[in-house]
């Protein structure tokens, strides 16, 4: 398998979490709207729901999955962001649209954060050096500015493993 068909198969696993995710979370509202973007957008998903009030909420969501390792969680018990990813996903997000980072992280856990409403001059930002295409095993390295959001700062945390193993007993 390429790795391009790898990182196929890694945004269809993310956006059939993810969309899983945010039913069970916006169970209260109705009419939730969920449109996959193309795999080349800066954003992975178009949404929007029917609130409580009768209002029709329009929403944007950016999926990473992250792994970590007990030692990893604790000394970065983060979600990065990379500037430049920020700025393209605000750009590509219509003015009264939300923003929602989502990070599923080790497989358990999806939080998600409100870009909306993250103060970004609050949230400490330095140079993190990673692969420049995370599932290309020859990718080089650059070194890019990263926002590093505390885990305590998301809107919602839930236990999103059973939607992973829901996703790998429909592809096999």
């Amino acid at each position: 398998m390429t790795w391009m068909k790898n990182i196929e198969e890694q945004e269809n696993k993310d956006r059939y979490v993810a969309s899983e995710c945010l039913k069970w979370l916006m169970r209260k509202g109705t009419d939730l709207e969920i449109t996959p973007t193309e795999i080349t957008n800066h954003l992975d998903l178009n949404c929007s729901i029917i609130n409580t009030k009768g209002k029709k909420v329009p929403f944007n969501v950016e999926i990473k999955e992250r792994f970590k390792n007990k030692e990893q969680l604790k000394k970065y018990p983060n979600a990065e962001l990379k500037e430049e990813k920020l700025e393209r996903m605000k750009s590509e997000t219509p003015e009264g649209t939300s923003l929602l980072y989502m990070v599923l992280l080790n497989k358990e856990k999806c939080l998600v954060f409100n870009i909306s409403k993250l103060d970004f001059n609050k949230i400490e930002k330095r140079n993190w050096r990673i692969k420049r295409t995370q599932l290309n095993p020859n990718s080089d390295y650059v070194t890019v500015p990263t926002y590093f959001i505390p885990y305590s700062m998301a809107d919602a945390t839930m236990d999103c493993s059973n939607f992973f193993n829901q996703y790998e007993l429909e592809i096999n």
